[in-house]
């Protein structure tokens, strides 16, 4: 049966593929009580459209899965989850709010228990296992709540006298620390998380405070690569907030909880390293620079900012970690940095490269077999003269203008996006709703692939490419977010089915997550974030809230690695 919008949750959690070990299981936040490398393992899927649940074996040589049936679930399974001792798994049915539960047979295949579902909330969203194996909790993501349950000696769930403790708006999952003392709660549309103790009996407890609150205002956001810390750029109050993500998990302000900026920060980029952070300002003509404390607090290098052009939009770090480079969309430039050995900034003895006019973005991306080892490639879009400057990237960093310094694109070019392949590229340009398409070269250079596409709406101001590199988006200024598949011989767009999908109002920028499976949308005139779900064909399905709230004349959204 083919599930639909109304019939399933378009919440932000995955299908869970969760592996397991003969011995041993895990998930939902929990760790497994034995080794993961005792063999034969199994691997299990959730299928929402398909209400089932797959079994597989994996190879312990290759890795490579081997399908070995499936079992029925109820209506749209989200998550599975198995008990740390792996003898029982529990599905999330997000559309017949309730829980599957199982045992777990000694060649991996499921079992439905006598009872083979149990109530939930309303719309489950994911369910978990605490790591005793005693306890399991459901986020239920329209009920604002969270269930609890005991597990029996035969593996049963059974709800727990107070069956449901309150959490903020539209919950999405539940975290239990590996110490089993604690369980955090992330709500999706209050922008919170809500903190709990797991009393001795398994019932949650809130903490005080209940909840941690995120910045005002947020341009972007970014992860450190740690997974430790987190920053937010506040456009409005020239600052980034910092937060701390302690030893129990908890979310916490630091005890700084924000630093000084620069003007107008938009952007935020932290190198591979996670030492060092640097801001984007572009309401000045400097770049803010840190060092990222072992506590993760961000400290203004001794160099506090180092010079730009003017209005620097975007700021990033290049994959080695070595270079950092800064659009500066007012003097149609950009700037080029050295990492230091202490995470300053040094220009490079050419410290910044021409642009065309007004450029506004730029992606950095390595280059194709059989050069990538030598070569580089940046491109530049200029909305002021309707081309894509085009560089080399030498061993210093420095960008070098190719033979050909410039390609054609439409009218007002505004980003310029390379999907995963390093194959091509794609440039939506805003004045003539077209999208220009291009082959990477051997030597890096752009050459069109054939006439731009339309848009199916006005305005187009970014495109972005999946992860698989088969399905490209763009927001539309003028409305909607436009929807094309990648004929993947020669990377030709084709409008996918439907064609145009709708989002908030004035929609500047797409994010897919990295696995492929959501989509995020900033809307700049309605301050929120659009999301999606994306499905087996491409196609962006909303989600349920469709809009989460932002702050004023959202702009970019980014989702961190993980």
């Amino acid at each position: 049966m083919k599930i639909t919008v109304t019939q399933i949750i378009r919440s932000a959690l995955p299908v869970t593929l969760l592996f397991l070990s003969a011995c041993g299981g895990g998930g939902g936040g929990t760790t497994p009580s034995t080794s993961p490398s005792i063999a034969p393992r199994y691997a299990y899927t959730a299928n929402a459209n398909d209400n089932s649940v797959s079994t597989y074996v994996v190879d312990a040589a290759s890795g490579r899965l081997k399908y070995i049936g499936k079992v029925a679930t109820g209506t749209a399974p989200i998550s599975v989850t198995v008990d740390p001792l792996g003898k029982y798994a529990y599905v999330a049915n997000n559309g017949s709010s309730s829980v599957s539960q199982y045992t777990v047979n000694t060649d991996g295949t499921l079992t439905a228990m006598t009872t083979a579902t149990v109530g939930a909330g309303s719309y489950p969203a994911s369910v978990t296992v605490d790591p005793s194996g005693k306890y399991a909790y459901v986020a239920n993501f329209i009920g604002s709540n969270v269930s609890q349950y005991t597990i029996g000696a035969n593996g049963a769930l059974t709800p727990m006298s107070v069956a449901t403790v309150a959490t903020g708006s539209n919950p999405q999952s539940v975290t239990v620390d590996p110490s089993g003392k604690y369980a955090y709660v992330a709500n999706s549309n209050s922008n919170t998380v809500s903190q709990f103790t797991i009393g001795a009996n398994g019932t949650l407890t809130a903490m005080t405070p209940a909840t941690v609150t995120a910045g005002i205002a947020p341009t972007s956001v970014t992860v450190a690569p740690s997974g430790k810390y987190a920053y937010v750029a506040n456009l409005n109050s020239n600052t980034v907030s910092q937060y701390a993500i302690g030893a129990n998990g908890a979310l916490a302000a630091m005890s700084t909880a924000a630093v000084a900026a620069g003007t107008n920060p938009t952007s935020i980029a932290v190198d591979p390293s996670g030492k060092y952070a640097y801001v984007a300002n572009m309401g000045g003509t400097y770049v803010s620079q840190y060092t990222i404390g072992a506590n993760g607090a961000l400290e203004a290098m001794v160099t506090a900012t180092v010079a730009a052009g003017a209005g620097p939009s975007f700021v990033t770090v290049d994959p080695s970690g070595k270079y950092v480079y800064a659009v500066n969309y007012l003097d149609n430039s950009v700037s080029q940095y050295n990492i230091g050995a202490t995470g300053e900034l040094a220009p490079l003895s050419t410290a910044t490269v021409a642009a065309m006019a007004m450029p506004y973005s730029i992606v950095v991306t390595a280059g194709t077999a059989p050069v990538q080892a030598v070569a580089k490639y940046a491109y530049v879009a200029n909305n002021g003269d309707n081309t894509i400057s085009q560089y080399i990237i030498d061993a210093n960093g420095a960008l070098t203008a190719m033979a050909s310094a410039t390609v054609a694109a439409g009218a007002y070019p505004e980003s310029v996006t390379v999907d995963p392949t390093g194959k091509f590229a794609y440039v939506a340009n805003s004045a003539d709703n077209t999208v220009s398409q291009y082959t990477i070269g051997m030597d890096g250079a752009l050459t069109e692939i054939a006439a731009a596409v339309g848009t199916a709406s006005t305005a187009p101001y970014s495109v972005t490419v999946d992860p698989s590199g088969k399905y490209a988006y763009v927001a539309n200024f003028g409305g909607g977010v436009s929807q094309y598949k990648i004929i993947q011989t020669n990377g030709r767009l084709v409008a996918n089915t439907p064609a145009l999908i709708g989002a908030g109002t004035n929609p500047i920028s797409v994010t897919i997550d990295p696995s492929g499976k959501y989509a995020y949308v900033a809307n700049k005139g309605s301050s929120n974030i659009s999301q999606f779900s994306i499905d087996v064909n491409g196609a962006l399905l909303p989600m349920i809230p469709a809009q989460v709230a932002a702050g004023l004349g959202s702009r970019s959204i980014i989702a961190d690695p993980t």
